[in-house]
């Protein structure tokens, strides 16, 4: 379930404690002017942060992503940090106090310097009789500031944080060592000459922000610049992310003969091909795919068992359903997968597996509106009216949208109330 919102309206703080508390994993996108941060999740905890075009570890990015009071975030179950990012495990609640002392020095710092596009240069009579010592931090950008940095490139070229930069530079200006000369009058994140490796990193990071509108006018632009596997393979996921299954197949095919990830690409072909009812395509696109070394990831395999079912293949489906779960070894599987091994179960005569598979995934993922929907309706057909409406009333909870649910409701009351005329009936013969 996606989470988004403002952080004039929920601060990092909160929202940081709410996918904590609820051990979410997953990544943590936000959106500032024109930066970017992100923040992974593994079971609740802090696995990796950055700070697009920023070289900051996760804490300091952490830290950074505190400064920002205004702006969006959006949180995407499920994503991971990119392949190589180096991963800690840390629990959010170490860095909220941290975190709020400095966001309170930020308060006072931004009264010295109100924008970033502010520059500096240095007063150097009053340098040279200084005798006092500079932090670290003030030496670093000492060398650096000369009247044509903004506080921004002051941040880039001497790979301190936000909030470092920010101390020195307060401290600098209380002591008159410098003095404002001007601002930059715009400050891309991203210059236009940017080279297509920058450009692709800033697009991949929208993407993952779940900014797919900005992330996808980005990848449009590398691909009219020559041809880019990498952004063709990102405007297909896009494309299935808006239910356009036809772009996202063309997107996909483009991408094909150059594509960093053969396994990637042909998984989610298959799953254009398979929402276009393409399911001869879906299903020699998804054995290319398992056989590409696709046989190691469990989302591959359960995409043969979706398209397997829809080709009726009942046996080939729960062959694919049995390894994908034997594939998920760190926890649960997700509720998809209960969903189509339920259907599986039901389809194949077996509805006392269907309830055990529905129980069990409502136990691993209480906020599936989709998976209690399902349980009513099992509970309907095997005549429980009871623990129908308790799970459709929990669903409509969850998902007060979904008709299914109301009408699963409806049908449980309806039998209730007629399981009481006949009781009043039968009592008064």
């Amino acid at each position: 379930m996606a989470i988004k919102g403002s952080l004039k309206e929920a601060s990092l703080p909160d929202v940081l404690q709410l996918l904590s508390m609820g051990k979410k994993t997953g990544c943590l996108g936000l959106s500032f002017h024109d930066n970017f941060g992100s923040i992974y999740f593994d079971s609740g905890r802090i696995c990796h942060a950055a700070v697009v075009n920023r070289p900051l570890d996760t804490e300091n990015s952490v830290y950074t992503l505190f400064t920002w009071t205004s702006g969006t975030f959006n949180f995407e179950a499920g994503v991971e940090p990119l392949p190589g990012s180096p991963l800690v495990s840390v629990d959010p609640q170490s860095l909220l106090l941290e975190g709020a002392r400095r966001v309170d020095e930020w308060s006072l710092i931004e009264k010295k310097i109100p924008s970033f596009d502010v520059v500096f240069s240095t007063d150097r009579q009053k340098l040279m009789s200084n005798r006092d010592s500079l932090t670290p931090e003030q030496e670093a950008l000492m060398p650096l500031i000369n009247g044509h940095r903004d506080i921004n490139a002051l941040i880039r070229d001497s790979a301190l944080g936000e909030f470092e930069v920010g101390k020195a530079l307060y401290g600098l200006i209380n002591a008159a060592f410098l003095q404002p000369v001007g601002r930059k009058s715009t400050i891309p994140t991203l210059p236009r000459n940017a080279s297509p490796p920058e450009r692709r990193e800033l697009a991949a990071a929208l993407y993952r922000a779940g900014m797919h509108e900005e992330s996808e006018r980005e990848f449009r632009a590398l691909v009219e610049d020559a041809p880019d596997p990498a952004a063709s393979f990102y405007m297909g996921l896009i494309a299935l992310r808006r239910k356009e299954w036809s772009a996202a197949a063309n997107a996909f095919m483009t991408a094909a003969p150059n594509a960093p990830s053969k396994t990637a690409l042909l998984h989610n072909l298959s799953i254009a091909y398979e929402r276009m009812s393409q399911l001869e395509k879906a299903s020699l696109v998804i054995e290319r795919a398992l056989a590409a070394g696709g046989r190691d990831d469990p989302l591959v395999h359960l995409q043969a068992a979706i398209v397997a079912l829809r080709l009726e293949d009942l046996e080939g489906a729960r062959v694919s359903l049995s390894d994908a779960r034997s594939l998920w070894t760190a926890g649960p599987p997700p509720a998809v997968w209960f969903h189509y091994a339920a259907q599986c179960s039901a389809l194949t005569g077996d509805p006392d597996r269907e309830l055990l598979l529905l129980g069990a995934g409502v136990e691993a993922h209480p906020e599936s509106a989709i998976l209690l929907n399902n349980a009513a309706a099992a509970y309907l057909r095997r005549g429980d009216v009871d623990h129908a409406r308790g799970a459709a009333e929990r669903g409509i909870a969850l998902a007060p949208e979904l008709p299914q649910l109301r009408r699963n409701l409806a049908s449980a009351l309806e039998n209730l109330s007629a399981r009481s005329s006949v009781a009043q009936t039968s009592n008064r013969q």
